[in-house]
C-alpha cells in the first residue's frame, strides 16, 4: 500500500480538527526542542547550558545530585488556512530526564526521553467524485497519532575547573497510528476505512562542550549527527529519510549578581531529507535556523532558586514547507519562573510562551504553558 504512505507524507492541512500544529503535518512532523521548562522560560537562550534539558550532553556537568525531571505542556492555538479557522488545544509530555553524578569522579551520567518530532493531527476534506456517471460528494478524514521519540544515553566529564565535555548516544524510535476514512453522501456506497502503523528506527550521536572563559562569561558548542530514520509500514520497510546534522553555539554572561543574559543559535541540515521527500512527491525539506535571546533576573542572589524571573524571545524556521512557495517560520516570546523547596530536593518551573507561525496563507498563534517538576531524592 505505497499510496497510503504517500497520502500520509503529502497530507495537506485543510484542518477541521488537530491536536498539534498544522505545520507538523508535512514530512516527519513538528520537531521537538528538547528543553526544560526553565530553559523555555528564557526563550531557549540558556538551553546549551541547562543540565535539565536534553540539548547539550556537556550540560550534565551541572548535575550535583541524583535528579529526575518531568515536563508537561498544555497549548491553546488558533489556526487559519484556506479552509477556514479553528481553535485547538493539545497536551504533551515532551521531556523526561534522570541523571546524577558519579562519586569520586568528575563524571555525570544521564538518560533522557524527549520528542524528536510530533505528528498528532486530524485533517478533513470534502470533494466530489464521478461514480457511474453520477457526481457523488465525499468526506475524507486522515488522522495520525504519534511521532518519533529520542532516547538519549549521555555522559559529561569535567576536564578542568570551568571546562566540561560530553557525549550522547541517541536511539530514535516511535510510531504513527494512521487512519484514513472516506464517507459517501450516497448511502449505496460503503464507507472506506484504511488503517496502518508506521514505525521509525534510527540512531544518532552528539558531542558538546561548555567552557568558562572569564568571570561571568561562558560559551557552549554542540555537534550532533542522526544519519537517517527507517520507516516501516506494518513491519515492512517502505522508506528511509535522511536526518540532519545539528550545529549549536551558546553564550551566557553575568552582568551582575542579579542579572544574567544568554543567547544561542542552532543550525540543522534538514535539506538532507529533501530528495527523499521529493521522491514521494512532497514539497521536500529545508535547512533550519533557530536564534534565541533571553535572561534571568534574581530577586535575591543568595537564593537563586527562589522565584527568579526569566524572559526571552526566539526566531526560527521550520523544515517542512506546506507548499512549494512560502517558507514556514515562527517567532515567540516567553516568561518564566520557578521555586525550590524541601531543602532544594524538589522544585517546580513554569514557562509561558506566545508563538506566531506563518507560511503564506497558513497562520497560527499559540499560547503554550510548560510545567517542569524536579525531584532530587
Amino acid at each position: 500500500m505505497r499510496r497510503f504512505l504517500l497520502l500520509v507524507l503529502l497530507a495537506v492541512p485543510l484542518t477541521a480538527a488537530a491536536q498539534s500544529s498544522q505545520f507538523g503535518v508535512r514530512g516527519l512532523g513538528q520537531p521537538g526542542r528538547s528543553l526544560s521548562a526553565g530553559a523555555i522560560g528564557s526563550g531557549g537562550a540558556f538551553g546549551m547550558f541547562d543540565s535539565e534539558s536534553s540539548l547539550n550532553p556537556a550540560a550534565l556537568d551541572g548535575i550535583t545530585a541524583p535528579t529526575a525531571v518531568f515536563t508537561g505542556v498544555q497549548a491553546l492555538r488558533s489556526v487559519e488556512n484556506p479552509a477556514g479557522s479553528e481553535s485547538l488545544q493539545e497536551s504533551r509530555f515532551p521531556l523526561l530526564l534522570v541523571a546524577g553524578p558519579v562519586r569520586r569522579f568528575p563524571l555525570a551520567l544521564g538518560v533522557t526521553y524527549t520528542s524528536y518530532t510530533s505528528r498528532d493531527f486530524t485533517l478533513a476534506t470534502t470533494d466530489t467524485l464521478a461514480l457511474r456517471d453520477v457526481l457523488v460528494p465525499v468526506n475524507d478524514t486522515l488522522s495520525s497519532r504519534g511521532g518519533i521519540s529520542d532516547l538519549r544515553l549521555a555522559a559529561s566529564y569535567r576536564v578542568a575547573q570551568g571546562w566540561a565535555i560530553g557525549g550522547g548516544f541517541h536511539i530514535l524510535t516511535g510510531s504513527n497510528r494512521v487512519q484514513f476514512r472516506r464517507a459517501f453522501a450516497d448511502d449505496s456506497y460503503l464507507t472506506v476505512n484504511q488503517q496502518a502503523e508506521l514505525s521509525y528506527a534510527g540512531v544518532g550521536v552528539s558531542l558538546g562542550t561548555i567552557r568558562r572563559l572569564g568571570p561571568g562569561l561562558a560559551v557552549a558548542a554542540l555537534l550532533r549527527s542522526d544519519r537517517y530514520v527507517g520507516i516501516d509500514r506494518d513491519s515492512a520497510r517502505v522508506s528511509r529519510v535522511d536526518l540532519p546534522y545539528t550545529f549549536g553555539l551558546g553564550v551566557r554572561y553575568r552582568l551582575s549578581q542579579r542579572l544574567e543574559l544568554g543567547t544561542q543559535g542552532l543550525f540543522r541540515t534538514w535539506s538532507g531529507a529533501n530528495s527523499d521527500l521529493l521522491g514521494q512527491g512532497a514539497p521536500g525539506a529545508r535547512n533550519t535556523v533557530e536564534v534565541s535571546l533571553g535572561g534571568e533576573y534574581l530577586g535575591d542572589p543568595r537564593r537563586p532558586f527562589r522565584r527568579p524571573i526569566r524572559f526571552g524571545a526566539r526566531y526560527g524556521t521550520l523544515p517542512f514547507p506546506l507548499s512549494s512557495g512560502a517558507r514556514p517560520e515562527e517567532f515567540g516570546v516567553s516568561l518564566g519562573s520557578g521555586a525550590r523547596f524541601a531543602q532544594q530536593r524538589a522544585g517546580i518551573d513554569l514557562a509561558l510562551e506566545y508563538l506566531w507561525r506563518s507560511a503564506g496563507e497558513f497562520k497560527e498563534r499559540a499560547f503554550v504553558v510548560t510545567v517542569g517538576v524536579t525531584v532530587r531524592p
